[in-house]
């Protein structure tokens, strides 16, 4: 099995303190063979506000730095967590355009309401005893990423957490799930497979298993063969968390390989 963690931040993301160094010794302590630093890339800030850039020498340095340090220790990628492209396609092709050759992996995000509730973060939202946003929360969701999967595929290799709504929709107590919105959802995933392009098992440090069985079985029946996947760890104890589950539900729902990239070329590793 080929254990490989490819969604990770570090303190180039608002929301990490991680130095690479530290995720780095912790994904080789966990036995992985591949590890790539995701950081994020929000073209709407968590409070909603627009943004157009990403620190690329800031984490290009790390990159290097710890690259050089790992030798062949641990095969160490550099990725980025593009978030709402489609709100601004523009600035999401200059962003990645400025990774240049170094950049190897994209995760396409949506984290953001677009066009309403303040295009804040949905982590600020509060569904509780509201069922009506949670649903509501979904279905814009899904509506985005029917954009960037259609308009914006040169933005993305692996589409990211599409159940990221119910992250907080279950922290606050409501019944609804990802198969409470199947035809959406199958309809985003044929255009992924169609456009040879990954889904991600994102396994929230372990936290989210039970809501994956059923999308992976939607995307092998739509087509998909290309599967990426991460803990989304945001510190060197949640590095590698729930990755092994991951793998396991992958080889269950009848995929033979994962996925990694390089030089966003996507790479196949037998399960």
């Amino acid at each position: 099995m080929y254990l490989c963690d490819i969604h990770s931040h570090t303190r180039i993301s608002p929301d990490s303190e991680a130095e690479l160094s530290a995720m780095a010794r912790a994904a080789a302590a966990a036995g992985l063979r591949e590890f790539c630093v995701t950081d994020h890339c929000d073209l709407l800030g968590l409070e909603g506000n627009p943004a157009t850039s990403f620190d690329w020498p800031a984490a290009k340095t790390q990159y290097r730095a710890v690259k050089a340090e790992l030798g062949d220790t641990l095969t160490l990628r550099l990725g980025i967590e593009l978030g709402s492209a489609s709100f601004d396609p523009d600035a999401a092709r200059a962003i990645l355009a400025q990774g240049g050759e170094e950049l190897d992996f994209v995760l396409g995000s949506l984290h953001n309401w677009i066009g309403m509730e303040d295009n804040k973060d949905l982590y600020f939202s509060d569904f509780r005893d509201n069922p009506a946003l949670s649903r509501r929360a979904m279905e814009s969701t899904l509506d985005r990423t029917w954009d960037l999967v259609t308009r914006c595929p040169d933005c993305y290799d692996s589409l990211a957490h599409i159940v990221y709504p119910l992250r907080y929709i279950h922290r606050d107590g409501v019944a609804l799930f990802i198969t409470d919105f199947e035809e959406q959802v199958r309809a985003i995933l044929t255009e992924v497979a169609k456009t040879g392009h990954a889904m991600e098992v994102n396994v929230c440090r372990g936290t989210e298993l039970d809501c994956w069985p059923p999308v992976l079985a939607w995307f092998k029946e739509c087509g998909g063969r290309l599967v990426t996947v991460g803990a989304d760890a945001h510190t060197p104890a949640d590095v590698a968390k729930g990755i092994p589950a991951a793998l396991d539900m992958l080889k269950a729902a009848g995929f033979e390989h994962v996925t990694t990239y390089e030089c966003r070329r996507p790479v196949l590793h037998k399960l």
